[in-house]
């Protein structure tokens, strides 16, 4: 079982290889996310990513470990960093819900 399961849900289910045909941007991916599943799995799934962001991983090792938890999103393709966007990420689903 992964150490990341509502992590590994939101990348595999959100972050699938046809992500980009459903959303215009990542950040509308997140925002999809956010508004449309109960605050507990959001609020888990940030927690989540903020313990990935605690672990000693290089570039290159948080990309597989994002890339092997089901993301299809490469954000180095739009001259982010693995750490940088995992950040965002965060930070994104901490905001308040749409009304």
């Amino acid at each position: 079982m992964s150490a990341y399961p509502s992590l590994e849900n939101f990348f595999a289910a959100y972050f699938h290889q046809d992500w980009a045909a459903e959303h215009d941007t990542p950040e509308a991916v997140v925002a999809y996310f956010r508004d449309g599943e109960s605050p507990e799995h959001v609020s888990r799934t940030r927690a989540e990513a903020e313990a990935l962001l605690g672990e000693p991983l290089d570039e290159a090792a948080l990309g597989a470990r994002i890339a092997a938890l089901g993301s299809e999103y490469d954000p180095t393709r739009d001259g982010a960093t693995w750490r940088g966007w995992l950040q965002r990420l965060a930070q994104d689903l901490g905001e308040a819900r749409a009304s």
